[in-house]
């Protein structure tokens, strides 16, 4: 909303300046971000948003963020979910703690609250683009509950108890559902044998959850996941905001598709960051590290990710490709391009957090390294 939108910052910042309370400002370049994945602004400034609540809470900033939703939000939601084809999950509008985000005001309505800040003066601003019905939530809240409301006059009471009533029934079929299992790259599995029926359903759900995925999914996605159990492995269904579904073996796995590092990095002691990896190469030993000779390390070589014609001579194994050496030892497809590399032109002499090439094999006397891998969640 441009010069808007920087209004509302500076508005929000001078209050906080008058009445003593920390204040940061952080630009998120949404619309970029929406024609790089195809999103409506209106989605991706909420991907984006809470992508940042997760990280505040994730590097320990705070306990939880709080937002201002009220209930007419929640009413408007579940309507929407409804119309948008969701199962029991989307019944059960917007939580009040989800783990990130914790929202006080989620029984108040928006007359209530306006009424307090009348009363007791507190300045706020109106968004403008509130009003534009383009955007479904604003259709829904000025022109479709207006109508419901004049035939059905307690609707949104209505609708938050049916929305309080799903939730204690989602709480009692999750409880009885499988559990997805988190890997160490930041996927939720789930057996195969778990997608049928309100169980799998609901284990689809927490599965997406674990993750922060479940925004936006609906039974026709769920209906997608569950046809994998017929699918080739390496199929793939894809969800909103980025995130996936891949049918593995006799597993089904969540994540979230990220772009592929394209760069390189000289090999060197310290830490690299390849995208959402980062390899750290020590003089010291720490629990899960690979052990490198390092005098065997080519002059060089650099980290990079994998490339056609790339060639591996695993420690203890035959040399092959590297694709084939990921086929064998079960690496999940859409895990393989994102998996930093040492190498120098196309021969492989790490994998990042999974094996060393005999060609670094350590000896007596040789000068060791540690190679440590770690992904963000």
């Amino acid at each position: 909303r441009g010069e808007e939108s920087r209004g509302d910052s500076d508005f929000v910042k001078a209050y906080c300046e008058e009445n003593g309370v920390e204040c940061r400002v952080l630009p998120l370049d949404c619309r970029s971000f929406c024609r790089l994945h195809g999103y409506g602004v209106e989605q991706g400034a909420r991907i984006l948003r809470r992508r940042e609540f997760e990280r505040i809470v994730k590097e320990g900033e705070a306990d939880r963020v709080l937002t201002a939703h009220h209930a007419d939000d929640n009413a408007e939601s579940i309507l929407m979910h409804i119309f948008r084809g969701s199962g029991l999950k989307g019944l059960c509008g917007i939580p009040r703690d989800d783990g990130v985000v914790y929202r006080p005001l989620v029984d108040m309505s928006a007359a209530t609250i306006a009424r307090y800040a009348e009363v007791n003066k507190v300045p706020y601003r109106e968004d403008t683009s509130n009003a534009d019905t383009g955007f479904t939530r604003n259709f829904v809240r000025r022109e479709l509950l207006p109508v419901i409301e004049k035939r059905f006059p307690n609707a949104r009471k209505g609708i938050a108890m049916l929305g309080e009533r799903a939730l204690q029934a989602y709480a009692f079929i999750a409880e009885r559902s499988p559990k997805a299992q988190l890997t160490e790259y930041g996927a939720a599995v789930l057996p195969l044998s778990a997608l049928e029926g309100v169980t799998g359903e609901t284990a689809v759900f927490e599965a997406l959850g674990r993750i922060g995925g479940r925004v936006d999914v609906t039974s026709e996605h769920i209906a997608a996941i569950f046809a994998l159990a017929e699918s080739e492995s390496g199929a793939i269904v894809c969800l909103p905001s980025g995130f996936r579904a891949c049918k593995a073996g006799d597993e089904v796995h969540f994540y979230r598709e990220t772009p592929v590092f394209g760069g390189e990095i000289p090999f060197a002691e310290g830490a690299a960051q390849m995208g959402e990896y980062c390899v750290r190469v020590w003089k010291e030993n720490e629990e899960g590290a690979l052990m490198i000779n390092a005098d065997a390390v080519p002059a060089g070589a650099v980290w990079r990710t994998r490339r056609e014609g790339d060639r591996f001579l695993p420690f203890g194994g035959g040399r092959r490709s590297l694709g084939d050496w990921m086929t064998d030892k079960k690496i999940p497809r859409y895990l393989r391009p994102h998996l930093p590399v040492l190498a120098c032109g196309s021969e492989i002499y790490v994998v990042a957090g999974w094996e060393i090439s005999q060609k670094l094999k350590v000896g007596e006397g040789d000068k060791r390294l540690y190679i440590t891998t770690e992904k963000e969640q």
